[in-house]
């Protein structure tokens, strides 16, 4: 009896045994299908939304007819440097280095007619609403205000950012009627994205420039990658400012005579320089 009752509860006949195996795989194979189909799923849910989101990070547009721009300046056309700023305006760290750096340079160095500051917006495709930023400022260029509205654009970044919104546009056309500009012509301007080509040209004078990072500046040929301190910034611009009065005075004093060179202003740029990681 002892036996029967090991032998009972060990094993069972052939076909049941198989049987169970069976159910068991059933089990498994009905288990991965449920599995892939959630997978599959969710698949196609993102390749739905993908297209949409890569069209509103980099809206450009084939079909516009190319057009000439070399952003905005602002200083005085006689000044004896230039810096060129490639900048996102939904970019963290381009907002950082204008609310607190910017204000200083423009004050110490362009108000003075040293430096004439280039402002060329890049705008990245990994920034949503950052293309919505940059045709709206062309839009506020159209009356005027391009650079009180840029400063309004980098000091209210929070609010209007890709993680902030999905109606950038809103925002725009509240910070037009701020700054007092024309808002029946500036909403036209924005609805009907007038300077969509303009900004694809500037963000193609980033790409021929090989710009990768924002926000990128260009004293001369000098490169200076990121959003550095007042301190070294006005630093590498007097280095510039030094150099280009000394080569004004090599050009415009006759030899032998350096009596007056240091009174001789300069017209020129500094002419190399050294690339600054971030």
């Amino acid at each position: 009896m002892a036996n029967k009752r090991v032998d009972a509860g060990r094993g069972r006949k052939p076909g049941v045994v198989k049987g169970t195996k069976k159910s068991s795989n059933n089990r498994f194979f009905f288990l991965g299908i449920g599995v892939l189909a959630i997978a599959g799923i969710a698949a196609l849910t993102y390749a739905a939304n993908k297209p949409k989101n890569l069209a509103n990070a980099s809206p450009i547009d084939t079909t516009l007819p190319p057009v000439k721009s070399t952003g905005y300046v602002l200083g005085s056309a006689t000044a004896p440097v230039e810096v060129t700023e490639f900048g996102d305006f939904e970019c963290p760290a381009c907002g950082r280095f204008a609310v607190l750096t910017e204000p200083d340079i423009r004050k110490n160095f362009v108000d003075s007619g040293k430096v004439r500051w280039r402002f060329i917006d890049f705008p990245l495709n990994v920034h949503k609403n950052t293309w919505n930023a940059s045709r709206a400022a062309a839009c506020a260029d159209e009356q005027g205000k391009f650079w009180p509205f840029h400063d309004l654009l980098y000091e209210s970044q929070d609010q209007w950012n890709g993680e902030a919104t999905d109606s950038p546009d809103k925002f725009m056309k509240q910070y037009a009627r701020q700054l007092g500009l024309n808002t029946s012509q500036f909403d036209q301007c924005v609805d009907s994205k007038k300077y969509q080509a303009k900004i694809q040209a500037h963000y193609q004078l980033a790409m021929d420039r090989q710009v990768n990072q924002t926000p990128t500046f260009y004293i001369g040929q000098q490169q200076i990658a990121g959003a550095v301190p007042y301190d070294e910034f006005a630093k590498d611009l007097n280095d510039a400012l030094a150099k280009a009065g000394a080569a004004a005075s090599a050009s415009s004093t006759p030899t032998g005579d350096t009596a007056n060179s240091a009174q001789v202003g300069g017209t020129g740029r500094k002419a190399g320089g050294k690339t600054k990681a971030k």
